[in-house]
């Protein structure tokens, strides 16, 4: 019985991971960045965007100011404005600590550009 169970269990993972449901969505380009944060914040106009080298997060910057972190959460895009938010270069690594309590922090791997992002926010 247990292993009729665990077999099931098995088996669905396996069907969802072949269907594409457990993968992290990846951006393109920087300008896949920006589409991403203008279509999901409202009145925010793209300017500027520096993309994580593995695809998966990006900082992206609004003519207004206002700097949105893009970021996969599950099979789909997660964006927040984090102007303000506690921010950390090591490196080439910026670490970013969102003010929501509910938004857990995330790390970039921005290059050598990781320091300057860390001072604008």
């Amino acid at each position: 019985m247990v292993w009729t169970s665990l077999f099931g269990i098995v088996t669905l993972i396996l069907l969802a991971r072949a269907l594409g449901f457990a993968k992290a969505p990846q951006l393109a380009d920087a300008a896949d960045a920006r589409r991403v944060a203008a279509d999901a914040l409202h009145d925010f106009t793209a300017t500027e965007a520096a993309l994580a080298r593995d695809g998966r997060a990006a900082l992206v910057v609004g003519s207004d100011g206002r700097i949105a972190l893009v970021r996969g959460f599950g099979d789909r895009w997660v964006v927040r404005i984090v102007n303000g938010a506690h921010a950390l270069a090591s490196g080439d690594r910026l670490r970013i600590t969102p003010c929501e309590a509910m938004f857990p922090a995330a790390e970039l791997d921005l290059g050598p550009a990781a320091a300057a992002w860390a001072r604008r926010l």
